[in-house]
Formats: structure tokens, sequence, C-alpha cells
């Protein structure tokens, strides 16, 4: 009995080494555009969450506004302000007074106002304008064991607010001043002089420098 030859048409070729390694380059390009992509998801998602809390901090200062016609800041400075001129953006740590004033903690029972509201109770109704998580390293939410405490952002720098002292609904905009030209000179949407807002808020970013493309602000979505 003869047994035929096993027809080379039924043997399947393994892959060549060429082929392999054009497998291998496409699988390596779309990890890369995985991780990439992942790396702006999460970039986007500590944004907005920064943004979330300018948010909260803003509407915090304008309802507290309401119950009290003033700011939540250190009487004293309001008062060195330029005739004619708002203040200069303030910081979100112990020395202004307005982080304790708009959680109620002070730094006893009757009401110190902490160490930055210059021993003026800021809140003597005790009332809860906004709710900050304890921060975590140093980061995002509220610094120091006890009053007077500092806000910092998520990465472990202090927000930035603009008011409306001189009562002419608007500050000015610190867009203008932004070293990237596609936010201080956008010729297609250039930003106004001035912010028609009472009160505006920022954070200087992951780059911890202020003025620059990945500022955190509450008046503008990017």
């Amino acid at each position: 009995m003869k047994i035929k030859p096993r027809s080379n048409s039924s043997i399947r070729p393994g892959f060549t080494l060429i082929e392999l390694l054009v497998v291998i380059t496409i699988i390596g390009v779309l990890a890369s555009l995985v991780i990439s992509q992942a790396n702006k998801l999460m970039a986007d998602g500590r944004k907005l969450q920064v943004q979330t809390v300018l948010k909260d901090l803003r509407l915090a200062i304008i309802s507290y506004q309401v119950d009290y016609n003033r700011y939540p800041v250190n009487p004293s400075l309001l008062s060195s302000a330029s005739s004619g001129q708002d203040i200069a953006a303030l910081p979100t740590d112990e020395n202004t007074g307005m982080v304790d004033a708009l959680t109620t903690l002070t730094t006893s029972s009757s009401g110190g106002g902490g160490g930055g509201s210059g021993g003026i109770n800021l809140n003597p109704k005790s009332i809860k304008f906004i709710d900050l998580p304890i921060a975590k390293n140093g980061k995002f939410g509220l610094v120091n064991a006890q009053p007077p405490y500092r806000l910092v952002d998520l990465w472990g720098t202090v927000y930035y607010v603009l008011l409306d002292t001189n009562g002419d609904l608007q500050v000015a905009n610190p867009d203008l001043s932004n070293s990237d030209p596609r936010i201080s000179a956008n010729a297609i949407s250039p930003p106004p002089k001035m912010l028609p807002l009472e009160v505006a808020a920022y954070s200087w970013g992951q780059d911890l420098k202020q003025q620059t493309q990945d500022d955190v602000v509450s008046w503008r979505s990017k």
C-alpha cells in the first residue's frame, strides 16, 4: 500500500521575522497612544477637580458678601487698597482670614477669626459657606493642624482670589499677562481687559508658575 505524500498546500507557514517586527511595532504604537490618552484624561480630571473648588470658593465668597455686605478678608487688607483700584489678588493662606471666615474655623469658640483676621471675628453668625477637605500630604485641601488654615490645590499651592473692591463690578483680567500668546494675544478671541465679575479665582496649575498656559481659572473652561 502506497502512502501519498502530504500536499504542500496543507502545510501552514509560520510568521516571518519581518511580520513579527511589524506586529510588535503596531502594538507599540497603539500602546503609546493609549498611554498618552490616559495621561491626558488624568490631567483633565485633575483640572476639573481644581475648577470645582474654584467655583465653590467663588460662590462661597459671593454668599458671604450677601450675608455680611463685605468680603471675608482682614479689613486692613481692604483699607490698604489704592484709591480707585482693586486690591491685588489675595492668596488663600493664613494671613488673609478668608479660609477661616468661609468655613467657620476659628482659633477659639468665642470667634477669634483666625490669625489672618487681625483678631476680628469675620463670621460671627458661624455660617458654613463652603465644605473643604483636609489636605493629604499637604495637597488639595486645608493645611495646618489648627486655625488659621491655608487652602491649597492638587499641587500644594494656594489659590488666588480677585475681588472687586472699588465697586465697579469688574476685576482686571490676568490673562492679559499670560506667557502663552494663545491666551494673551489670541486674535480670534482676544481676552478682555476687565472681567465682568465681582469675584474670580485661579490656581497656578501643575507647573507652579503663575500666568502660564496650564493655569486653572474660574472665568474660562480651558
